[in-house]
């Protein structure tokens, strides 16, 4: 097994070993942990061989870490979808073992050196056998204006030979590896370079393609210019077309991957409107007048729609984030180091 870096006292750091627990208390601080994020039920007990260990480092709003394991499922149900809210990216390289679908058959086997793309706002359900992987976990804030399509990224697989995932991969690992010479600053500095480079690996294109930088750069101005103005209800393709000077044409093309225009302005307004469903200052307003608030006229329709994309109604969102949310007191106890209180901060 690959002895992982150990990190700097520089950055926040979480690190555990199932393996210096007696069995139950293993398991329970196993599932406590990755709880955050996953479901899962490992295939072995630990009199068989359960064990994980995890080395990670908070960067940023990044978090990075290097993750041995057993055997194991994971899963991101609709209703955890629904319990937790995470938004973000969960890129992953497998240095040992793999990790497959248990539910598409069509999707590629993750091997060794192949990159992982996980969209944390959407369901999964994945197999592995006893595995090593590097891990970097990604608001979305920070990846998805650096993509094209960045809500049909889930589950992309790229074969690790290919040149760019190549370099990405050794640019990870190497960065993880000098965490424990480097400053805050000086981590928090290369941390966009490579997230730029992430995207450009996802992407399939270098960002020297100066016709692929001109589309990028507008297709991520419109959508800024869409997330501030999503709240208004009078936002649709004719503004767009005016504010920016183009053709439909060519706004229809821009967003051919997220499925059209139309459909990701009503997609981007879902997820407002879900982020409402369980904020604070919504907390009293009804579902109708969040709808309404969110571009729906129709509150049937609002709930039509966010089910179709969500899985659940609006009102069983609320009551599944209601019952599920920890008290401040109990907040507040938590270490600023733990590492699934990092994940759990990422991913709002």
């Amino acid at each position: 097994m690959t002895d992982s870096p150990s990190l700097p006292t520089g950055v926040p750091r979480s690190r555990f070993d199932t393996r210096i627990l007696p069995g139950n208390q293993a398991l329970e601080l196993w599932h406590d942990t990755i709880s955050v994020l996953f479901e899962s039920r490992p295939y072995h007990s630990v009199e068989e061989g359960f064990f994980v260990t995890l080395d990670a480092a908070l960067v940023g709003d990044v978090g990075i870490g290097w993750m041995q394991s057993s055997a194991q499922e994971f899963s991101r149900s609709r209703h955890k979808l629904a319990r937790d809210g995470m938004d973000g990216y969960l890129l992953q390289f497998y240095m040992k073992g793999q990790c497959a679908s248990r539910i598409e058959e069509t999707l590629p086997t993750v091997g060794r050196g192949d990159l992982y793309l996980l969209d944390m706002a959407q369901p999964v359900a994945t197999r592995t056998n006893e595995h090593e992987h590097l891990s970097l976990v990604v608001p979305r804030r920070l990846l998805a204006p650096r993509l094209l399509a960045p809500d049909n990224r889930h589950q992309t697989v790229i074969h690790g030979q290919r040149p760019l995932v190549s370099l990405l991969r050794e640019s990870l690992t190497s960065f993880y590896t000098h965490l424990h010479s480097m400053s805050v600053s000086e981590a928090e500095s290369a941390l966009f370079p490579l997230l730029d480079l992430a995207a450009a690996t996802i992407n399939n294109k270098v960002n020297e393609d100066n016709a692929h930088v001109a589309e990028l750069a507008l297709f991520t101005a419109i959508r800024r210019y869409v997330d501030d103005n999503l709240m208004d209800a009078a936002l649709n393709i004719d503004c767009v077309l005016g504010a920016f000077g183009i053709s439909r044409r060519t706004l229809y093309r821009l967003f051919e991957p997220s499925g059209g225009f139309a459909s990701y302005l009503t997609e981007q307004r879902l997820r407002r409107a879900k982020s409402a469903l369980h904020s604070p200052q919504w907390a009293r307003a009804s579902i109708a007048a969040i709808a309404e608030a969110h571009g729906f006229s129709q509150p049937e329709n609002f709930t039509r729609a966010f089910r179709r994309i969500f899985g659940l109604t609006p009102r069983e969102w609320r009551h599944l984030r209601g019952s599920d949310q920890p008290s401040d007191q109990a907040d507040q106890t938590r270490s600023e180091t733990d590492w699934a209180r990092w994940i759990d901060r990422i991913g709002r």
